[in-house]
């Protein structure tokens, strides 16, 4: 009889080929994953590394030299290594480095040297903590971190020997400018000074004043003056020139003064007699010139060409001279003194013998004869126009008036 056979072995062996896939299906499948997750994380990390490794900063390191003159202090997170002479820091680029510098006692921070190894300088800064000058106090040092290796070198110096040297350059350059001709001013109030809206200047006005009545020279009856003092304002008459006129007299004795005005245009003093001094009268030589009156007759005369001086600083012309008859020809001498004649209007003229003549000229071409005394009553400088005028009264009772042309070096006159 025939027996049928069985599939079930069969089933059962299909089965589990179909379970083998599926679970090798499985593992495959996770073995994918995981190894796609093992990539994926390499990934990130090598991505992460590069990251980091691209933003790290770069270091550089300085040199600090040490000096017993004074101790720096700084970050104590930069010191890389230290010694007896130099500190070593790393720091990064950048980063801006601040040190405290303080100077040793009597010494001062001098300077500060920040030098890269080609000695080329890296911009720095160096300040007082305190806010002052004062070097001998704490200093800070600030600079940016350059891209290189830099050293720093820290210079002082002695407070003593800086002080005396320059106390001593003080003392000159106040002794030099104080005191133009060793000349002290005294009496310089604050009303002096608002009369002359404050553009006076002391030292412009002792040169000015030394220059006029040349002090510094031995035949300069001033040469002994020390001390000046400004005295009473003096009114003057309105004009178009805006001017300031002070007495101002010397080494305490009022009676030896002058008028000092001040030309506010032209910023120029003029420095002149007072007109109601008197004078000494001094005798001069005697130059001889001829000329014929309008009778044909000859006249000899003689004039000074010296100036005399007194204690209150004018000149005073003289000139003498004698009559003599001599068969038919009449010789008449006439004689001419000036008084008063300010020293300051001679400086200003420059030649006192080329004044005389001119007077002298004038006096003669009138028609006087004799002996004839002149004085100048007065005068007056016109910086600007460089000019000034003059009036002479003489003994006979006329007057005339003398203007002086500088520009041109003439003298023009009128009068009588």
């Amino acid at each position: 009889m025939y027996k049928k056979k069985s599939n079930k072995p069969l089933y059962i062996a299909v089965a589990a080929a179909v379970i083998l896939i599926v679970v090798l299906a499985i593992v495959q499948s996770t073995l994918s994953k995981q190894a796609g997750q093992k990539a994926a994380m390499e990934t990130e990390t090598e991505s992460e590394l590069t990251v980091e490794t691209e933003t790290e900063t770069p270091t550089h390191n300085i040199l600090l030299y040490k000096s017993s003159s004074g101790t720096i202090e700084f970050d104590a997170s930069w010191l890389l290594s230290d010694s007896d002479t130099e500190s070593v820091l790393e720091v990064e680029e950048n980063t801006l480095v601040t040190m405290l510098i303080t100077p040793a006692e009597g010494k001062a921070l001098e300077s500060v040297d920040v030098l890269d190894y080609d000695m080329q300088t890296v911009s720095s800064v160096v300040r007082s903590v305190s806010g002052t000058e004062d070097a001998t106090g704490e200093m800070r040092l600030s600079f940016v971190m350059p891209d290189r290796d830099v050293f720093i070198s820290f210079n002082f110096t002695d407070v003593a020997v800086e002080s005396e040297a320059q106390t001593e350059t003080e003392t000159e350059s106040e002794t030099e400018k104080a005191s133009p001709y060793g000349l002290t001013l005294h009496g310089f109030t604050d009303e002096v000074q608002s009369s002359y809206n404050g553009m006076f200047d002391e030292e412009k006005f002792l040169q000015a004043l030394g220059d006029a009545l040349q002090i510094d020279s031995e035949e300069s009856e001033y040469r002994n003056v020390t001390d000046v003092y400004f005295g009473e304002v003096v009114e003057t008459e309105d004009s178009d020139t805006p001017k300031v006129c002070y007495e101002i007299y010397f080494n305490g004795y009022e009676t030896w003064s002058l008028l000092s005005t001040y030309y506010v245009t032209e910023d120029s003093y003029v420095f002149s007699e007072k007109t109601s001094e008197t004078e000494t009268e001094t005798e001069a030589g005697d130059d001889n010139i001829t000329i014929t009156d309008s009778t044909g007759a000859d006249t000899t005369a003689s004039i000074g060409m010296s100036g005399g001086t007194s204690a209150s600083g004018s000149s005073s012309g003289s000139s003498s001279s004698s009559s003599v008859s001599t068969g038919e020809t009449t010789t008449t001498t006439t004689s001419m003194d000036i008084l008063s004649v300010s020293t300051v209007f001679l400086s200003f003229v420059g030649d006192e013998n080329a004044f005389y003549q001119a007077a002298f000229d004038y006096v003669l071409s009138k028609g006087y004869t004799g002996s004839i005394t002149g004085t100048m009553s007065s005068y007056e400088i016109d910086p600007e126009n460089q000019t000034a005028t003059i009036r002479i009264m003489l003994s006979s009772g006329g007057t005339i008036t003398g203007t002086y042309n500088k520009s041109a070096n003439t003298y023009s006159f009128s009068g009588l």
